[in-house]
């Protein structure tokens, strides 16, 4: 067995337990600055401590991944628009906090889409991603006294959730050279699938 190999089962295995511990309920930050880091660095943390958001993005990347040849070009502009005027709006005052079912249905329907491994139309990929864009954009307004650290955080929170977007996207097209690392992904799709039920039907009780 090769060293790249390796690396790779190890970082699978990682990722997994990440998803593991998401489905776990926490107490929502979304809306809370961290403190001692910024105002900028707060928001590229963001989507990253928000397990709605980091299981939404994370099916998505596996989405636009999983079909060779990559053509992030159009994807991403579709997500960045959306997400850019989203995130706008919440400086306004108009958004606010997004109803967490929402963005747990959004990351069920990319993870069904990957598990499946059926690529969709066109049209179908730019909805999922306009709709995914437009409610992580809405979920991640900030509070704040000042317009000029709203922004700031909201800036950071744009770059952040583009980044991650593409990173897995990327990562997932590599995956897809080898048959093992193509089950790969489909298996990282179930457990998102796994993981927004369970969080899905914690939000439901309560």
């Amino acid at each position: 067995m090769t060293r790249t190999r390796v690396n790779l089962r190890l970082r699978l295995r990682v990722l997994l337990a990440c998803l593991g511990v998401l489905a776990f309920p926490v107490a929502a930050q979304a809306h809370t600055p961290i403190e001692g880091i910024g105002d900028f660095l707060a928001g590229l943390v963001h989507p990253v401590i928000t397990p709605s958001h980091i299981l939404l993005l994370l099916g998505l990347g596996l989405l636009l991944g999983q079909h060779p040849p990559l053509k992030l070009k159009a994807p991403m502009l579709v997500f960045v628009s959306g997400s850019a005027l989203a995130l706008l709006l919440t400086s306004t005052g108009w958004g606010g906090n997004v109803y967490p079912a929402i963005l747990l249905g959004l990351a069920l329907a990319a993870a069904v889409i990957v598990v499946l491994e059926k690529p969709i139309p066109p049209a179908g990929c730019y909805a999922l991603l306009a709709a995914s864009a437009v409610a992580l954009g809405l979920d991640s307004g900030v509070e704040s006294s000042s317009t000029v650290s709203a922004l700031k955080t909201l800036a950071g929170t744009w770059i952040s959730l583009a980044v991650l977007l593409a990173d897995v996207a990327i990562y997932a097209s590599f995956c897809t050279k080898k048959q093992w690392l193509k089950v790969g992904i489909r298996v990282i799709g179930s457990w998102i699938i796994a993981v927004a039920l369970l969080m899905l039907a914690f939000f439901v009780r309560n």
